[in-house]
């Protein structure tokens, strides 16, 4: 393992690229020689009365053998008989074809399940063989002939025989049965009488059957799932609880199910991005179940419990092309448990940057953050690293040569999942931590729980944005508020900073939700009922910072409102704010403030550039009201530019850095002549009784209604205006941070308390 220090994103490789071989559903392609050999041994059945039966598949065909063993044959008028159901349905007789089978050696089978296809062989001197097919009313001659156009090979010893699956209606999944009759003295059927064997007749009727399976993944072993009632196939709708299918396709819509279901062996399942499918209660995975994305859309599994393994192709950013430096790379997480590095960078997963660092490697473009010294990033090395379980939960830095998917393959995570995050002596607060999930998770619900595990400069999750100039979307509280539904893709991994030398963040399985959207890359642009993005921009560069104003925010510091710049860094080129009030120095790229705090409100900006490139600064979205103008002060200048009809362009004389030349300005002259009758009064928090006190005359009409942090409503209280005291309880709301609000006809107040 190398620890790279890179605090820029910035990599340089010699890249390997080679092809990616893409998933094979292969089971066995059989080439028929007369012996068992021709089969694997785990495909064998026995069939008693000197009879083994064998059975596979793979893209394209079935293939069904009978073998005569202990010195046995077979006589020229021993029938070796196939019949299958095409679309298995949990109840055995529903669905197309009949119970009744063909007549032949004088015998009329009846089946346990509604049977479609029927094929014999016979080995003669014409070597024949018979497909017929029951088309509703009757089973149809479909051989053309007395000998059927697929392929077969029969002798003494071996009956065998290919069918495409193309010819028996494409089947996704079939019970079948298989046995042999003979002609001669009245006809009868023989080689089903074994103890492993799951057929047995009375008279004409037999019971059992081999079934249950799958026929669109690898992997099949049909003597484990005989007499299994499975449903065909589930296309777009929502799944029937305690079913076995086997075939899954999502692809246009969310579903749920209250109840268990099952993927069966031989089976595949695929949920498309942007679609979702909800399982309360147990996913049972034997077959192959892939969930999909693309750059802007993730699918989502949120089972209650799972067995068994998914694939999850995850996109990746692209991060180089060849020998070329890159600040494209990506933050992601394991969607998945239980897999290494070795099974992560393998194929199809060739597209993982790697190459040499200073002639040594080869290393990947892979491996987590290291914060016990700051910036401290890894690159796992090839072959020395493989036996890494990549763990969940945790965020991991990388890049793909294509901006296409890593494949990850391992199980579902459907528990709690906690994390430590610390602060290391001499090392960084900053945190690399992920999504453990492979569904979305609510950001709401994760900064509900985790907010106080947070540095108060810095609560929310920093996502890297793949641009050279910013480079990280915070989200935080305020964001949540603006966006309620907002949520953290599948395989997401994210910056955290921690409040103390060791917290622990909780990923639970509450947060867990559907979704559609994209990852931070590139994040979308939220316009919030009241904010200003102040854009700075040269002919290269750009950097945004933005303010907010909301009733859950003042001027000093509102932890998850406000919120620092990534690592309390300052890039070279690069816009932000301090705070107003209790100003500690923090370059912020979000500043909240009062909801009404429009009206000659000044807020220090820092600035750096060079000296000598010409700079640009511009509002790039506003929706405060109309009546409230936007001033950029400039002190060296001693100039005041209104951005909200103009830009502010200038080129330095000297490098910009710091605080103390430009500040953004607010007038609102719609407010200037409004008395606000809450102005007088007094509002504290009484810890000792665990009352909110408020002192003053109220005039009438007047509400008290507490937030939480998160902007939920936690109480409402109607203030007596007979009384210059008013005390509410609050003994029975737990302790943090809040925001009291008070209402009446003509005024509005909002401070913050906190209630210990």
């Amino acid at each position: 393992m190398k620890k790279y220090f890179d605090s820029s994103f910035i990599i340089t490789l010699l890249v390997t690229l080679t092809t990616s071989l893409s998933f094979s559903q292969s089971n066995h392609t059989v080439t028929f020689s007369g012996t068992s050999s021709d089969f694997n041994a785990t495909e064998k059945i026995w069939g008693g009365d000197d009879v083994d039966y064998y059975v596979t598949f793979d893209d394209t065909y079935m293939y069904f053998g009978a073998f005569r063993v202990n010195g046995s044959t077979f006589g020229a008028y021993d029938h070796f008989t196939v019949y299958l159901d095409t679309d298995p349905q949990p109840s055995l007789t529903a669905g197309n074809g009949s119970t009744t089978g063909l007549n032949w050696d004088n015998q009329t089978p009846t089946m346990p399940y509604n049977a479609d296809h029927r094929f014999v062989i016979r080995s003669n001197a014409t070597g024949e063989s018979f497909h017929h097919k029951y088309t509703g009313a009757s089973w149809d001659d479909q051989t053309g002939g007395s000998t059927s156009n697929f392929t077969q090979f029969t002798t003494s010893t071996a009956l065998e025989i290919r069918i495409p699956i193309a010819n028996i209606d494409n089947a996704k999944g079939i019970y079948f049965s298989m046995f042999m009759s003979y002609g001669g003295g009245g006809g009868g059927f023989f080689g089903a009488n074994d103890v492993n064997y799951p057929i047995s007749f009375s008279g004409s009727t037999f019971s059992g059957y081999f079934g249950g399976i799958g026929l669109t993944s690898t992997g099949c072993n049909p003597i484990d799932y005989k007499n299994q009632p499975i449903q065909d196939e589930l296309v777009n709708a929502n799944p029937l609880a305690n079913t076995k299918y086997a075939y899954i396709d999502i692809n246009n819509n969310d579903y749920t199910v209250t109840g268990d279901i099952a993927l069966v062996s031989g089976g595949s399942g695929s949920v498309a991005a942007g679609k979702s499918l909800t399982i309360d209660g147990n996913f049972d995975i034997d077959g192959y179940f892939e969930l999909q994305s693309i750059s802007n859309s993730y699918s989502s599994i949120i089972p209650t419990t799972s067995t068994g393994d998914i694939t999850y192709k995850r996109h990746v950013n692209y991060a180089a092309g060849s020998g070329t430096s890159t600040t494209a790379n990506d933050l992601i997480s394991t969607p998945v448990a239980g897999m290494t590095f070795g099974d992560l960078r393998m194929d199809p997963n060739t597209n993982i940057l790697s190459g040499t660092v200073n002639g040594n490697g080869p290393f990947y473009l892979f491996g987590p953050f290291d914060n016990s010294s700051v910036n401290n990033y890894v690159l796992f090395e090839d072959a020395v690293d493989d036996g890494i379980t990549l763990e969940t939960g945790v965020g991991y830095r990388t890049g793909s040569t294509d901006g296409g998917t890593y494949t990850f393959t391992g199980t579902i995570e459907t528990g709690n999942i906690p994390k430590t995050i610390t602060t290391p002596a001499g090392g960084s607060e900053w945190n690399l931590i992920g999504n453990p999930y492979p569904s979305y998770i609510n950001l709401s619900e994760f900064l509900s729980i985790n907010s106080s595990k947070f540095d108060t400069n810095a609560v929310g999750v920093y996502g890297y944005d793949g641009t050279a100039t910013d480079g990280w979307a915070i989200w935080n509280t305020l964001y949540s508020l603006i966006n309620p539904n907002a949520v953290i893709t599948p395989g997401q991994g994210f910056f955290v900073a921690a409040a103390s030398a060791s917290e622990v963040v909780n990923f639970n399985t509450n947060m867990r939700a559907i979704g559609s959207s994209d990852d931070f890359i590139p994040m979308r642009t939220t316009s919030a009922i009241t904010n200003v993005q102040l854009n700075m921009s040269s002919s290269t560069d750009s950097f945004n910072t933005d303010i907010y104003f909301t009733e859950f925010s003042t001027l000093g510091l509102d932890p998850g409102f406000d919120s620092s710049l990534f690592g309390g860094t300052i890039p070279t080129f690069s816009v932000y704010s301090n705070l107003v009030e209790q100003n500690n120095g923090v370059p912020f790229g979000i500043q909240a403030v009062g909801e009404t705090d429009y009206n000659d409100v000044t807020i220090p900006l820092g600035v750096s550039a060079n000296q000598g490139e010409q700079i640009t600064f511009n509002i790039t979205t506003s929706t405060v009201p109309n009546t409230v103008e936007v001033y950029l002060d400039d002190t060296v200048e001693n100039t005041s530019t209104l951005l909200s009809t103009t830009d502010y362009i200038i080129t330095p004389a000297s490098n910009l850095s710091g605080v103390g030349r430009f500040y953004l300005r607010f007038t609102d002259n719609s407010l200037s002549t409004v008395e606000n009758s809450f102005d007088d009064l007094d509002i504290f928090m009484a810890s000792r009784s665990k009352e909110i006190i408020v002192n003053g005359q109220i005039s009438e009409h007047s509400i008290c209604e507490l937030y939480d942090i998160q902007g939920r409503l936690i109480l409402t209280y109607n203030l007596d205006t007979t009384n210059s005291q008013n005390r509410i309880n609050v003994s029975n709301v737990n302790t943090g941070i809040y925001v009291i609000k008070l209402s009446s006809n003509d005024s509005k107040l909002s401070k913050k308390i906190i209630i210990d």
